[in-house]
């Protein structure tokens, strides 16, 4: 896997973490994907052959291949904060063994998270690739993570990734002005500078 793979890889786990909750050392904070039943009411989960993964470099008009993983499967696992107490988390692995495998003994090493939508309206998921500031203004780089599927059996998810400025708010009860993920999220427009585009098509192989 190449490093802009790479990239993507690492910066998809913040995607993970807001949709899933992350402890102090950085593992999530869930269970097993078949804990307590965890369903999520989507014909999309699965294992799928991946047929194109690629990225933009320095903008978002041209796409280049990326190598990586032959695989993604999708899978229910629970979060406290997604209607239904359930999202659709992603992995990438090697073959159909490896993705069974990756479910059963390591759920929560997602490289998705999709907490919002439907299969008829597509599913949502959000990440960061960058928090910082700008003068007295918050800077961030916001990921929009789009899970469709417009024939079965295929599905295509895209990112797209753009820079916004926003103003730091100050909780109650503080005096100290943050920046918080869900006020970036609030404050894209379609006016956002886009950075980056990721694109992932892949064809359903089998269920788990």
């Amino acid at each position: 896997m190449n490093h802009h793979a790479t990239y993507f890889m690492k910066t998809i786990f913040l995607t993970t973490c807001l949709a899933l909750g992350c402890t102090s050392s950085g593992t999530l904070g869930c269970g097993s994907s078949n804990e307590g039943g965890t369903t999520v009411d989507s014909e999309l989960l699965g294992i799928y052959q991946i047929d194109r993964y690629q990225s933009s470099q320095g903008g978002c008009d041209q796409l280049m291949d990326l190598d990586g993983s032959p695989r993604l499967v999708l899978y229910a696992a629970p979060s406290s904060g997604a209607p239904g107490g359930a999202i659709i988390a992603g992995q990438f692995c090697d073959s159909v063994d490896d993705c069974r495998t990756r479910v059963k003994d390591s759920p929560t090493s997602a490289n998705y998270a999709f907490f919002g939508g439907s299969d008829a309206a597509g599913w949502q998921g959000w990440g960061f690739a960058s928090k910082g500031n700008l003068g007295d203004q918050c800077l961030y780089e916001v990921q929009s993570h789009s899970l469709t599927s417009s024939s079965d059996p295929e599905i295509t998810i895209d990112t797209r990734q753009v820079e916004t400025v926003f103003p730091p708010t100050v909780p109650e009860g503080s005096n100290e002005a943050t920046c918080s993920d869900r006020a970036a999220i609030d404050s894209i427009t379609d006016e956002s500078p886009c950075k980056a585009l990721f694109l992932l098509e892949a064809t359903f192989e089998t269920r788990l």
